[in-house]
Order: structure tokens, then C-alpha cells, then sequence
């Protein structure tokens, strides 16, 4: 192997870092792609809008994260406009103009970028490659900033996988004590 020139002066790293929790966060839009309704497909009618946290201490962590691991942008969420999510969509663009004097919605995706909007991330559990269940932050509410400044929000609880056994599902039994089956 070739010696890394300024080897010594690198700081070393265990590759842990700290994380955003479930919250809410203040962020920036940072592009839309719309995904029209596909008939053959029977799916479709979304906005899939990618984003980061602009505010605070975790200013800027999903674009890091994306050129500290490189591939694809991760960081984003899904806004229907199908018939039966319209009023959800237009919840998403009244908070888009509330957070942005002067915008207004005019059915262009390609101008959401630069945008700010108030998001309450929300934890689940997936499993991973490997059988192990890791947590995810997904957004689970649309506010507008002001009402994330001001602490206008729940965080939801985490959103557990089904039919997976978890410590705190088992009964403890005392080997002294008589089994209960």
C-alpha cells in the first residue's frame, strides 16, 4: 500500500457522529421532480421533493452525508395530489407560501428549489440488510416555519416494524417462580 501523505496530522475517527432526532426542523427544498400518474402503471400523481435542514445544529447534515457516502440523494418526501390527498397537497402549498413572502404556487416544481418549509421528522424502524433493525427520520407533518420556530408541533412516537419481537415485549421470569403455561 502507498503511504497517505499528512497521514499524522489526520484525526482519527470511529465513524459515529451525531444525528438529528425526531423534531421538528426548519428546511430548504432543495429540487422537486414530478412523477405524473402512470396508467398502465396505476401509480404515480407525486411530487418526490428532495430537502435539507437549514437551521441550527444540523444545518446542512443530509447534503453532508450525501458527499461524506456519495450515490444517490436519500433526503426527501412525497406529496400526492391525487384526488383523494388534494387537500393534503394544498395544506403543502399553503405552508410553502405562509414560509415564503412573496411566493405564490404556480404549478412549477422545477421553482420549489430554495424554498423553506417546516417539517416534523418522525422515527421508524426498518431492517437492514443484515436482519438488524436500524431507526430512519421520515417526514410525517408539513408546518409552516413560523409554527416550527415557535414549537407548534407534536413529535410522533416511533413507528415500530410489526411482527418484530422487541426487548421490552418479553415478560421477565424469576426461576423461582411458577411458569405461567
Amino acid at each position: 500500500m502507498k503511504p497517505i501523505s499528512n497521514y499524522s496530522e489526520i484525526k482519527a475517527s470511529t465513524g459515529e457522529f451525531d444525528r438529528p432526532a425526531a423534531g421538528g426542523y426548519i428546511v430548504e427544498l432543495l429540487g422537486a421532480v414530478d412523477v405524473p400518474f402512470d396508467e398502465l402503471k396505476q401509480k404515480g400523481a407525486y411530487l418526490k421533493i428532495d430537502y435539507d435542514i437549514a437551521v441550527g445544529e444540523f444545518k446542512g447534515y443530509y447534503t453532508k452525508q450525501y458527499e461524506r457516502f456519495g450515490g444517490e440523494y436519500k433526503t426527501n418526501f412525497i406529496r400526492s395530489y391525487k384526488e383523494k390527498a388534494l387537500g393534503m397537497f394544498k395544506h403543502f402549498t399553503n405552508c410553502l407560501e405562509e414560509s415564503n413572502p412573496g411566493y405564490h404556487w404556480d404549478w412549477d416544481e422545477r421553482r420549489l428549489a430554495g424554498k423553506f418549509i417546516g417539517v416534523v421528522l418522525g422515527e421508524e424502524e426498518y431492517e437492514k440488510k443484515d436482519g438488524t433493525i436500524g431507526t430512519i427520520l421520515k417526514v410525517k407533518e408539513i408546518k409552516t416555519v413560523e409554527q416550527i420556530a415557535n414549537g407548534d408541533f407534536k413529535v410522533p412516537a416511533l413507528k415500530r416494524l410489526d411482527n418484530v419481537a422487541h426487548v421490552s415485549d418479553f415478560v421477565i421470569v424469576n426461576d423461582s417462580e411458577e411458569l405461567p403455561f
